[in-house]
């Protein structure tokens, strides 16, 4: 589980050996093998940082181009699947020798 939060700087990764890292600007906060005190400790510093960093509401323009370019992506990927060559069967042997 990777979590981030990154105007803060803010981490929730799950490591190899099954504990939870809390890191906050480079530093370790909490490290637990429990998912549910690493997820409460990442969702508290979140609310408590999204007042010092507020969401903005994105303009016209910007969401525009979000819009095109999220459009402009489907196409050419729908464009690629329609391009390539259909897949053939493979021949398969038969048990029979005549």
């Amino acid at each position: 589980m990777k979590l981030s939060f990154l105007p803060g700087d803010l981490h929730l990764n799950q490591e190899r050996d099954g504990t939870y890292l809390v890191i906050m600007q480079g530093h370790e906060v909490l490290r637990t093998r429990a998912e549910k005190k690493a997820l409460a400790k990442f969702n508290a510093l979140r609310r408590a940082l999204e007042l010092q960093f507020p969401a903005r509401e994105l303009t016209p323009e910007e969401k525009r181009a979000a819009l095109e370019k999220y459009v402009m992506s489907y196409k050419l990927a729908e464009v690629r699947a329609s391009t390539k060559p259909p897949k053939k069967d493979k021949v398969r042997g038969t048990r029979t020798f005549g």
